[in-house]
């Protein structure tokens, strides 16, 4: 006997999965008419199942030919704990003394940039600041269609050697003090999301290497730092918060050595910048960018348009947030 929608009074169409389970579906509006508990669920293949039948041939034999020992895959899927970021799902299968050890693990994602492959990067680089994937670790990352369109799978190499650590987080942590790198970071977010009395403002924090840093900047303003006591000055001190915000008001760069003392505030930067392409990006940005490129400083830009936090290194960016 046949089967009608309530809305449209079409006919429903009798549907079916691999595994048995069945359903109707109107075909004016879309409505389903579940059959058996749990039907709606089992037929919509998960990605990650269409994907691995799809490109799993493909991946077993990327995986000889680079000789990878880890296989991460991708899925971006469910609620995060604060709105607008991204939940993703790593299935992560390394080889371990000739077995195969899988795990799953979940992070939450800022918003990211556009475009695939840079947010695959940005997951990598996630999951080595997370401790997930370490050095040493040849990775095939496969993502499905949840992390883009056009495409039914995806896969990159990546190999987790000195220099991809570089371009992480986990590595700042450990050559500064892990208080100082958090501090800096906590106040560029909050200027980035806050502002300073209602208006949008930008910074940046030079954080290392203070004397090449020095040597390669000079004042813009005389400097308000210039004739505290260094032991008052430190960016890990919650009380110099709030004149920090007040000074990140003055144009130029914050100058803080690895143990988070201040050496100067606006400071103009003015290593060479050429060679730095950061396109979108303005003058504050590159002036980062070029700063830590010919020092071992880290350098963390507050955008004063879009309130982004983004880190640079070696001159790189390595990261970027919303604040």
């Amino acid at each position: 006997m046949a089967d009608f929608c309530p809305r449209c009074k079409n006919e429903f169409l009798r549907m079916s999965s691999e595994t048995g389970v069945e359903w109707l579906l109107c075909p004016g509006c879309g409505a389903k008419k579940i059959l058996s508990s749990g039907a709606e669920k089992a037929a919509q293949p998960a990605p990650l199942k269409k994907f691995e039948h799809l490109i799993g041939s493909a991946t077993i034999e990327a995986v000889k030919q680079s000789k990878a020992n880890c296989v991460v895959v991708l899925n971006k899927s469910g609620e995060p704990v604060h709105p607008g970021n991204f939940v993703i799902h790593l299935k992560i299968m390394r080889e371990a003394m000739s077995e195969m050890a899988v795990e799953n693990r979940v992070i939450e994602m800022e918003p990211m940039p556009l475009g695939t492959i840079a947010q695959i990067r940005m997951i990598i680089r996630k999951a080595v600041d997370e401790g997930f994937l370490v050095k040493g670790d040849n990775i095939i990352a496969l993502a499905d269609e949840t992390l883009g369109i056009g495409f039914e799978g995806l896969f990159l190499f990546f190999r987790i050697d000195d220099k991809f650590m570089e371009l992480t987080t986990r590595e700042l942590k450990k050559e500064l003090k892990k208080s100082v790198f958090e501090s800096v970071m906590e106040i560029a977010r909050e200027i980035g999301r806050e502002g300073r009395e209602g208006k949008k403002i930008g910074t940046a924090f030079i954080v290392g290497d203070h004397e090449k840093v020095l040597a390669n900047s000079k004042q813009m303003i005389l400097n308000p730092m210039e004739g505290h006591p260094l032991e008052s000055r430190n960016i890990t001190d919650v009380g110099l918060k709030e004149t920090i915000k007040a000074l990140a008001q003055l144009d130029g760069a914050f100058v803080i050595d690895s143990e988070g003392y201040i050496h100067a505030a606006g400071r103009y930067l003015s290593a060479d910048t050429d060679g730095i392409s950061l396109q979108g990006l303005g003058c504050r940005h590159t002036a980062c960018a070029a700063i830590t490129k010919i020092s071992d400083a880290v350098a963390v830009a507050v955008s004063e348009s879009g309130g982004i936090v983004r880190v640079f290194r070696g001159g790189n960016l390595i990261s970027e947030e919303k604040g």
